[in-house]
């Protein structure tokens, strides 16, 4: 490693580094506003002035952009020399000249990136007098507010959005000091990633328009380190909450990105960084409410042997009690429905209340295969689960199946990295290092190969070198082939064989010469025989290559990993229930308990109403009011991710502690916290009912899963339990600088009332605590001193773009290694229709906006959620009587869905497009895959409210 000497210091960095992130990586102060450590360098805004000295005997030393500069063993450089100050003032006073004072209102005030630089650089008084230039702002969609007068043209928003994430509707128009950052003309930003730019920007022309809904200063909000809950990948955030202003009610009002080296780094997707307003939505239960005849009444009845509400005398903590004879509960069958998007610790909860024979996933059988076949393919060892940056790492990418895009957006926008390794790799033969980014991205070339064989590809296709667009049992014929081709080194000549062969041949030799090849999938297109195809050619490549085969599986929702390790030998799914409760004679009362799941998704709509109609009470524990809670007797409401402590594992098997950010209003409180209160007020308990009355804190349930479950031991040593401290000190959620905690509850009381306490985590709910991210990963509010912005991340990294000090949070789950031969179940065949049925097969597709549950609820995606369609290829709807635009009945053999039909060229013949879980379309998804009739729509279809 190169030593330098700065301002008299020596240091040792690393050689591959600008001299700017050295500067930072060894701690230094240094300004700068157009490089970011993940886009690299273009010299734009010459901020970063340093002095490069030629040896000791110089004393004037030349002035350098320490963020061109490359570092060389023996360097002596100066911040802090006269000439250096003195240039990077006057550059900073030469860009406020247009910028407007307008730090009091607006909404970067406070962890603004250029009021930083500004004080750092030491520019505070202005001398210019003369006319601002003025710009109008652009209408950016529901996501950005724009303010383009604050611009000071560092070409950070286009050079992320553009060249980074790959969009091509925000461009730099315009020239000299009337550059605009804007569309050619108003309308949303279309690329899913556009809400980084708040965070990019280091000014607030780009500012988050959610947050400006119910904004308030970053030092006022109470953050705890959390992780997204709108699909599998795991990205950690960090949301902020604030009273409401009447003082009662908190309310979620932002979510940032926490950085997270192995997951998603500096960068969130749009639907994780909007999609939290589902929290604060119309359709949230705070309340326990009791259903008669489909009116939703708030109650606490005490009926008896109801599960029913009762107020603990004690401390006012609404308690869910079964309120029957010890004679009367072994009468009374309980069955418990768990669910993936439920944390571990709730799904255990209600497993060991129940007992394992009457929990049941909450799955249908299809998907709970699909996961438990991915759980058994990870546990080879011929199969690694690659982090993020190992993705970015790879040289050729095949995905089968998967519009990651939309399904795990963060991991497309790695693949989108990795595309330019081949650019990478030419730009070190010529010795051009990779933070010269502007240099890198002139060369020409081909960008490494990116592979798609699937149903639908979405925003990958301007990087995509290999595209084949068929159903899902081509797409597992083409896998095999090619794991066949692999297999026997086929090195004949290509002359009379099919153009499909020849592609074939043509994709096995690029992952034969690939030194790094990934391989994607996942449960999307709901094949398991996809699942089967992939995982036979990850090892027969690993087999060739004598090394593990990068292969990354999505499983859908934030914790369906998780909930099948709880049922992964079994098969209590959703199905099997039906068949249980069917096949049963009903000689016995039984209660049904829904763990945050909505059934109608999961099971066409006549399996779900049958389910219902065997039991003889539904109670349901969800945080959102959905079909399911019409058919319940008892809602109970649920805490969010942001409202509770708990446990998910991400796609790669990483499990990872999310911490509540505030506690909920009303009587919301975790599910698990409602079913310990049910065993409370039990008169008589069983042994294991005494286990569960045991329960006081979520890491109890956290220790009773790693003793119960092999796999899930690193459950035990995720985090430090509620009475770990730091110092004598717990973790602050607030800022040292949290205002108006008296004030704002004024109108009820004089006196300050004292914080919530924690039952859960060493983390306090007021500023009182340990500030420092270096001293713990549980502090989510990133600040340093001179540094108020989202920029001093660095300070907190062990080198700028490292791991964070303290390594990297979550742990991987142990499971036992085993061949993947074991499970590799065939789906069979669909059972295909007559010739003369005039029917289509569905294929899933997925939409970055409508395909997750919780966010459809967020009022911002609502406005540009599309309205239920079909995608059909124009050959195929050529058969039918229809036209593109119209509107078509669905009818399957369960029901009917009204969509509009609209052209896509990719869709396979024969085959129609229907978006997963699309509002208005939902419980057509579990009927997917399968055969539908397409019908011209020749009457309103009755809702069934109506």
């Amino acid at each position: 490693m190169p030593t330098i000497t700065i301002d008299g210091e020596k240091y040792q960095v690393d050689g591959d580094q600008n001299l700017l992130s050295s500067c930072l990586t060894v701690g230094l102060n240094v300004p700068y506003f157009c490089w970011h450590p993940e886009m690299g360098s273009v010299g734009a805004c010459r901020q970063c002035a340093m002095i490069e000295y030629k040896d000791s005997e110089d004393q004037s030393g030349r002035l350098i952009m320490s963020c061109m500069t490359p570092v060389r063993d023996g360097g002596i450089y100066s911040v802090n020399a006269e000439a250096a100050k003195e240039f990077r003032g006057s550059i900073i006073e030469d860009l406020m000249t247009n910028h407007p004072h307008d730090c009091p209102v607006c909404e970067e005030g406070g962890e603004c990136h250029l009021q930083d630089m500004t004080e750092m650089s030491g520019h505070t008084m202005r001398r210019y007098r003369g006319t601002k230039r003025t710009h109008r702002n652009q209408y950016l969609g529901p996501f950005i507010n724009h303010e383009m007068n604050r611009c000071i043209t560092c070409y950070r928003c286009v050079r992320f959005y553009n060249d980074y994430a790959g969009g091509s509707d925000l461009q730099a128009l315009g020239r000299n000091h009337q550059v605009y950052f804007g569309r050619q003309e108003e309308g949303r930003l279309q690329n899913g990633f556009s809400g980084n730019l708040v965070e990019v920007c280091p000014t607030g022309v780009f500012t988050d328009k959610t947050f400006s809904a119910h904004f308030v200063r970053k030092w006022d909000l109470q953050t705890a380190p959390s992780v997204c809950e709108h699909c599998a990948v795991g990205c950690n955030t960090a949301p902020g909450a604030r009273e409401s202003s009447n003082g009662n009610d908190p309310v979620l009002r932002r979510i940032t990105n926490l950085f997270h080296h192995d997951i998603n780094g500096y960068f969130l997707c749009d639907r994780g960084r909007f999609g939290y307003e589902y929290v604060n939505g119309s359709t949230r239960i705070d309340q326990v409410l009791s259903v008669h005849n489909e009116e939703l009444i708030s109650s606490t009845a005490d009926s008896k042997d109801k599960l029913h509400c009762k107020v603990n005398p004690r401390d006012g903590v609404l308690h869910l009690s079964v309120q029957v004879t010890a004679a009367q509960r072994q009468l009374r069958r309980i069955i418990g429905v768990g669910s993936p998007r439920a944390s571990i610790e709730n799904n255990f909860a209600l497993q060991q209340l129940v007992g394992a024979d009457n929990f049941f996933s909450g799955l249908n059988r299809l998907d709970q295969q699909l996961l438990q076949q991915i759980n058994a393919i990870q546990t080879d060892e011929r199969i690694k689960s690659p982090t993020t940056p190992e993705i970015e790492s790879a040289d050729a990418v095949l995905i089968v199946g998967e519009d990651i895009y939309n399904t795990a957006p963060r991991i497309a926008l790695a693949v989108r990295q990795a595309a330019r390794n081949r650019q990478k790799n030419r730009a070190q033969n010529l010795k051009i290092p990779l933070w010269q980014d502007a240099s890198v991205r002139q060369l020409e070339g081909d960008p490494s190969p990116i592979i798609f064989i699937g149903t639908e590809l979405t925003d990958l296709t301007d990087i995509a070198k290999t595209t084949l667009f068929e159903s899902p049992e081509k797409v597992v014929q083409f896998t095999n082939e090619l794991t066949e081709e692999i297999r026997n080194s086929n090195n004949q000549g290509t002359e009379n064989t099919s153009e499909l062969q020849k592609q074939i041949r043509h994709v096995a030799q690029i992952l034969e010469n690939a030194i790094n090849p990934l391989i994607i999938s996942g449960v999307s297109s709901r094949h398991p025989d996809t699942l089967s195809a992939v995982a036979k050619l990850a090892c027969v490549i690993s087999d060739r290559k004598k090394s593990p085969t990068n292969l990354y599986l999505n499983c859908g929702e934030v914790n369906s990993l998780g909930l099948i390790q709880l049922v992964n030998e079994s098969d209590n799914n959703l199905d099997q229930l039906l068949e249980s409760l069917t096949t049963t004679k009903n000689t016995i009362p039984t209660s049904l308990v829904v763990l945050e799941n909505d059934l109608y998704r999961r099971l066409d709509t006549p399996s779900a109403e049958k389910i219902f109609s065997l039991v003889d009470e539904v109670i349901l524990m969800d945080s959102l009011l959905t079909p399911t809670a019409k058919r319940a007797n008892w809602i109970f409401p649920a805490s969010t991710t942001a409202e509770s402590q708990g446990t998910y594992i991400n796609n790669n098997g990483l499990a990872q502690r999310f911490y509540a950010v505030y506690e909920g209003k009303g009587y919301i409180q975790e599910s698990w916290r409602w079913l310990v209160d049910a065993v409370d007020f039990c008169t008589e308990k069983s042994a294991n009912l005494s286990v569960i009355n045991s329960w006081k804190h979520s890491t109890d349930l956290s220790n009773a899963i790693a003793k119960e479950f092999t796999t899930l031991g690193v459950l035990a040593d995720l985090g430090p339990n509620e009475d770990y401290r730091i110092d004598g000190l717990k973790v602050a959620r607030q800022s040292a600088r949290y205002s108006g905690r008296t004030a704002i509850h004024a109108q009820q009381h004089v006196s300050e009332t004292p914080p919530i306490k924690d039952p859960d985590a060493p983390m306090s709910f007021s500023m009182e605590g340990i500030h420092n991210p270096n001293k713990t990963p549980l502090q989510a509010n990133i600040w340093s001193p001179g540094w108020n912005s989202n920029q001093s991340i660095f300070k907190f990294q062990q080198q700028v773009g490292g791991e964070r000090k303290g390594g990297p949070s979550g742990k991987r789950i142990e499971r036992a290694p085993r061949p993947i031969s074991e499970y590799l179940p065939s789906s069979g065949e669909l059972e295909h229709p007559s010739e003369t049925s005039n029917k289509v097969q569905m294929l899933p597709i997925y939409r970055l906006f409508g395909s997750e549950e919780l966010s459809n609820q967020s009022m911002s995606l609502s406005e540009i959620i599309d309205g239920p369609f079909i995608l059909i290829h124009p050959d195929t709807l050529a058969h039918y009587t229809l036209t593109m635009g119209e509107l078509v009945d669905i009818e399957t053999s369960n029901d009917t869905h009204r969509a509009e039909i609209r052209p896509c060229n990719t869709i396979p013949h024969g085959c129609i497009g229907v978006p997963f879980g699309l509002p208005g379309m939902e419980t057509l998804a579990p009927q997917i895959p399968g055969y539908a009739s397409l019908r011209p729509a020749v009457a309103p279809m009755i809702s069934e409210d109506q």
